[in-house]
């Protein structure tokens, strides 16, 4: 009876210590500072003692947050232990003003608990020349009004008088551009207004794919600043001779930038146009031009200048009807730098006369729109004449030689039975013994076991026999590519790269061709060529088209935006090799 009331008692002290601790649970925060400029980092903490809790910062609308971890803390003093648990954050104000930082909730053991409001001032940055700066962005184009097609830079700028370190850029989506990041960066050193700046660039490249009022989102840099403090920790005596380092987050954006992209005017009659943007030339040379029939010679024709020259397509050459021709795969030197795609394809084509006589090669013309002019030009080459000989080398008339009217008749003999053969001869009917006769069974089985044999043999080897038309192995080439696309482990770089390859392989399979690259254009045109309707090569070239900006801009996929990147993408794989 003594133990019962015992344990009784010891159960109500717990129920009474549990309770005193959960109603000792506090939560507080605390910042760095309440004064800072919009980009500024503030450190925060969430201090719980007592408990562990769940915190809810939905509330904190009006600034960016950065889990920094957690950190413990005990404490025993005069026999009492205490424990805290604190939550580090870098929390940024995106605008500015006078902002509350608003009661935080933190639920701990089935209780809410909020901390107390904090008043922030948030003030604006200086403007960028005035020198009192120590860091900020930028961000222009070189072109404002540019042409459907126009390629034109996109440059960024991090402008730095203190150390920088953890920067990470993350450029604009560049929504109704095909863009392309230059690899090599710019870096070098300014004056402005007195103070000295650390400047470093980015330059992408943008060619606009549809026209109207289109917007450049602003590009955001996060950047750890590295500052010298001169406050000294407590109870450290060196810190307070040579100071200490600080390092500060900030997160940097670029004003928006409006872009009104023209339409092209309508297109001219004569030449057709192969849909080049820029500034152009073209050029040929033949190597030959007096041939004989059966030799060939070679056209040369260069297309060559700045702007979408990757387009180019091989221009149509008015050859005779007495001429064969064979076209050679293009060959493309094609740079991209600050100033674009600038380089050359040439377009090689062998010509091979069937009959001798004198032929004209009229001038082969280009048609392009020159953006310095605004209007559409048509370039043409020199004509070039050609002579075919007679080969030498044809066969002659064949000599016939026939036999002379005296012919030399056979002697013949009259057969006689001149004896009795070597081997002895069977004359009697004694000779004659009966055999065994085969069955009809037997017979057919034996007749039709080389045919089975052959059967047999062409359906093993057919089977075994590997498939290696570009049909397949382009069509396996896609298969695989999706399989690499759907890899759960697979970065944004990795999945946007085998989309690409699936997606460019497929429409080679569909070609019949082996390729590994292809632009969104080509990629149209090759699909109209083959019997598509317009409606839906435009609708896969501009699934390659997004894929690659994707992958210019370097922007962060998310899981809604890869699943509809790779459901597009099957689907159209599966059209193409079926």
């Amino acid at each position: 009876m003594i133990n019962a009331a015992q344990n009784i008692v010891y159960l109500i002290v717990l129920l009474l210590v549990t309770a005193a601790l959960a109603e000792a649970a506090t939560v507080r925060a605390v910042v760095d500072r309440n004064q800072a400029m919009v980009g500024e980092s503030i450190s925060l903490q969430l201090v719980m003692e007592g408990g562990d809790g769940k915190i809810d910062l939905s509330g904190l609308t009006d600034f960016k947050i950065i889990s920094r971890g957690t950190s413990s803390n005990f404490q025993m003093i005069n026999g009492r232990t205490s424990r805290q648990k604190i939550y580090n954050y870098i929390i940024i104000p995106l605008q500015a003003g006078r902002l509350t930082l608003p009661a935080i909730p933190v639920t701990i053991d089935g209780k809410v608990h909020h901390t107390i409001p904090i008043s922030l001032s948030i003030t604006r940055e200086p403007p960028a020349d005035s020198g009192r700066r120590d860091v900020y962005v930028t961000a222009e184009i070189s072109n404002l009004s540019p042409w459907i097609g126009q390629q034109f830079a996109y440059t960024f700028r991090l402008f730095n008088a203190i150390q920088v370190a953890d920067a990470k850029f993350q450029p604009p989506e560049f929504s109704g551009f095909s863009a392309k990041q230059l690899k090599d960066q710019k870096t070098y050193r300014t004056v402005i207004n007195g103070k000295e700046f650390m400047v470093s660039e980015v330059v992408v490249i943008l060619v606009p794919v549809k026209s109207g009022a289109l917007t450049i989102e602003p590009a955001v840099l996060h950047v750890g600043l590295v500052h010298r403090s001169n406050r000294p920790r407590p109870f450290s005596g060196m810190d307070s001779f040579f100071g200490r380092t600080e390092m500060t987050t900030r997160l940097l954006e670029t004003e928006p930038i409006e872009v009104q992209v023209n339409d092209l005017p309508p297109k001219p009659p004569g030449a057709p146009y192969t849909g080049l943007v820029g500034r152009f030339e073209i050029d040929a040379g033949m190597d030959k031009a007096k041939i004989e029939v059966g030799d060939s010679t070679t056209l040369a024709v260069t297309v060559s200048g700045n702007g979408n020259i990757m387009d180019a397509a091989a221009p149509a050459i008015p050859v005779p009807k007495s001429f064969k021709t064979y076209a050679d795969n293009p060959e493309e030197q094609i740079q991209v730098g600050p100033g674009g795609y600038t380089g050359s394809k040439t377009f090689r084509t062998a010509l091979v006369p069937v009959e001798p006589g004198q032929f004209r090669i009229d001038p082969i013309k280009l048609a392009y729109f020159d953006v310095d002019a605004g209007e559409y030009r048509i370039l043409s080459t020199a004509a070039f004449d050609v002579t075919a000989s007679p080969s030498k080398t044809a066969a002659t008339d064949a000599k016939v030689f026939r036999a002379t009217p005296l012919q030399i008749l056979s002697a013949k003999k009259r057969v006689e039975f001149t004896g009795r053969d070597i081997l002895p001869l069977k004359t009697g009917l004694a000779a004659i013994k009966p055999q065994r006769t085969l069955s009809v069974w037997w017979f057919g089985l034996l007749l039709l076991l080389p045919i089975m044999g052959f059967f047999t043999t062409t359906a093993v080897l057919k089977l075994n026999r590997k498939d290696d038309s570009p049909v397949k192995v382009m069509a396996d080439k896609a298969k695989q590519a999706l399989k690499t696309a759907m890899a759960p482990d697979a970065t944004d770089t990795e999945f946007l790269s085998a989309l690409y390859r699936a997606l460019v392989s497929a429409v080679y399979s569909k070609k019949g061709v082996a390729g590994t690259s292809l632009t969104w254009s080509e990629a149209k045109i090759q699909l109209v060529e083959l019997g598509w309707t317009t409606e839906d090569a435009a609708d896969t070239a501009n699934l390659l088209e997004r894929i690659e900006s994707f992958n210019y801009s370097g922007g962060t996929l998310d899981g809604e935006k890869r699943e509809a990147l790779l459901g597009r993408t099957r689907k159209a794989v599966r059209k193409l090799t079926r």
